[in-house]
């Protein structure tokens, strides 16, 4: 007897979506179109421990077709699942860190601040410690640049890729950080995790679906360096668009300056 399929409750899609970072948990590569697949496949069996993550190409790999038996078995895709968890779980711990190591102090700091937001300009300035960090960020986006360099220099695409998916994970910490200047819930009432997480995961959607022209998965492994290098431009943008909204145009701080430095200029 065929089982009738009864959807995924939203709640639950969009825990496993963000505890995957919207990515397939086998092949990782960002930005392709995924589904929520059934481990038992049970299409009636919700739970969170039965559903992992999958782009069309690995969840075609999990049925059988044509006499020949499937090439992702359910145990091998729980591996996949669990290690990708851990792997994703981790970098947000990092990130979170990044957060507490920068903190600019209690809300009424960031109270201050979005003053300044609203009116876009202001006779008063941020708060010293906030002014410190977001005067550290060219350095800190030069030493992110230098460290990622000699994986892109090596032309093995997995490294390039992994070398520009650490540098975007970085960029979304600052991304971050620079969020708690701001009330709680500004950013959609969402943790800055999920806002930023989503944010990102859409920019490789959308870069990986307009350079596919002939379909998903027909550009060849390129696409995923190419859709690398047009995301970071955009999370780099995010960023100096955030810094300047914070500062607003106030010449007691070198908002002139400042996107020279961001983007490597001298000044």
């Amino acid at each position: 007897m065929v089982k009738l399929r009864t959807d995924i409750p939203t709640s639950v899609v969009a825990k496993v979506l963000f505890a995957s970072d919207n990515t397939c948990c086998v092949c990782s590569d960002r930005g392709r179109a995924v589904q929520i697949h059934h481990l038992d496949e049970n299409p009636n069996n919700h739970a969170l421990e039965n559903l992992a993550v999958l782009c069309l190409d690995c969840h075609n790999k999990t049925q059988s077709s044509g006499g020949f038996g499937r090439k992702l078995t359910r145990d091998v895709v729980c591996r996949f699942r669990d290690e990708w968890l851990i792997r994703v779980s981790d970098r947000r711990r990092q990130i979170d860190k990044l957060v507490v190591e920068r903190a600019v102090g209690p809300p009424m700091i960031a109270k201050t601040v979005i003053k300044k937001v609203e009116r876009v300009q202001s006779s008063s300035t941020p708060p010293q410690k906030e002014l410190e960090y977001i005067n550290s960020l060219p350095e800190r986006k030069t030493q992110l640049l230098k460290r990622a360099q000699p994986e892109w220099d090596s032309g093995v695409t997995a490294r390039m890729v992994q070398a520009s998916y650490d540098y975007i994970d970085a960029l979304s910490g600052i991304l971050s950080t620079l969020a708690s200047y701001y009330p709680v819930g500004h950013f959609g009432n969402m943790e800055p995790h999920k806002f930023f997480s989503e944010q990102i995961a859409a920019r490789f959607t959308w870069h990986r679906s307009h350079v596919e022209p002939e379909g998903p998965g027909k550009g060849g492994t390129i696409v995923n360096v190419i859709c690398c290098d047009n995301v970071q431009a955009d999370v780099e943008k995010m960023v100096e668009d955030m810094v300047i909204s914070i500062i607003g145009y106030d010449d007691e701080f070198d908002w002139r300056g400042w996107p020279d430095r961001w983007h490597g200029k001298a000044t």
